[in-house]
């Protein structure tokens, strides 16, 4: 009886905890062999910058004009969206606010 709850145990703590972290490494790899040049992106330490250029292992992002870093490739944490895409909405809840007032 108490093999069955060792079994069981460890099938809970697998599916619990082993299952989400492989999925997650996996879906981080696909992210990363996506990555092209031109893509503004954010590392894991938060430093924003557009790729220059892309190795097998590394990247090159610009930061600021004239300022390049290079990083592992597996640190690029995730892909910059485009902030203006939420503008008009907050525009026009802020002018509706106004308005009101």
């Amino acid at each position: 009886m108490s093999f069955i709850i060792i079994i069981v145990l460890f099938v809970i703590a697998w599916v619990v905890l082993i299952l989400p972290k492989q999925r997650e490494v996996k879906r981080h790899g696909s992210f990363i062999q996506s990555l092209a040049v031109g893509d503004e992106v954010m590392t894991g330490s938060g430093i924003y910058g557009t790729l220059v250029e892309i190795d097998e292992s590394t990247v090159v992002l610009q930061v600021a004009p004239g300022v390049e870093l290079k990083v592992a490739r597996r640190a690029v944490a995730s892909k910059v969206i485009d902030p203006n895409a939420a503008m008009p909405i907050a525009a026009e809840d802020a002018t509706d606010e106004d308005s009101e007032a």
